[in-house]
């Protein structure tokens, strides 16, 4: 399937997955997030196995009745088995939550859109030059997160996304392949602000 056609559809269900934006009240919160990637190039003549890494950064978040926008930056680390790229990602989020009645956890589904600029990378992978690596990255982020405020307004919860590259991880024609990762983190936060 085409990629672009992957990302005009992830934008299509982020403006369907939201249609209480600005209807009644909202919270504003912030926070921080961390943990670990599993994740593998695919996509071209090079398909690697996947390889674990780490990945941490900072959330703002509003919630609006059963909205959700999100913005992130984040350090991740991608590739696969034998290549490691490190990158600087901004993902911009829209999603539906739920809570509970019993217990108060919150549940959240959502997608979006990510751009990354690469860090660094380093590779053992013969077919895989860092100097072939593309500067900047798109992906389709998927995920749910399942969390809880505490009664003294902290947010306490896991994070579990798949991100889809969009883009092409190099540039050379012959290794066309790209990012597909996986996040499982942490996450803490805190309300910065609420308005009924």
């Amino acid at each position: 399937m085409n990629r672009h056609v992957l990302g005009t559809a992830a934008l299509v269900l982020a403006a369907a997955a939201s249609p209480a934006w600005g209807q009644g009240g909202g919270t504003l919160s912030a926070g921080i997030l961390g943990g670990a990637t599993n994740s593998e190039l695919n996509g071209g003549i090079v398909n690697t196995d996947h390889r674990w890494g780490g990945t941490a950064g900072a959330f703002l978040a509003y919630n609006n009745w059963y909205s959700v926008w999100g913005l992130e930056a984040n350090w991740s680390q991608k590739g696969g088995e034998g290549t490691r790229i490190d990158y600087l990602e901004f993902p911009l989020t829209v999603g539906g939550g739920i809570s509970t009645s019993q217990g108060g956890l919150k549940f959240r589904l959502y997608t979006g859109i990510g751009f990354a600029a690469k860090l660094s990378c380093t590779s053992e992978a013969q077919l895989l030059n860092c100097d072939d690596v593309r500067s900047t990255e798109w992906s389709w982020p998927i995920g749910i997160e399942v969390g809880k405020w505490t009664s003294g307004g902290k947010l306490i919860g896991l994070d579990v996304r798949y991100n889809y590259g969009l883009s092409d991880a190099f540039t050379n024609v012959g290794n066309l392949s790209v990012n597909r990762t996986w996040y499982f983190r942490l996450l803490l936060g805190t309300r910065l602000l609420q308005h009924n």
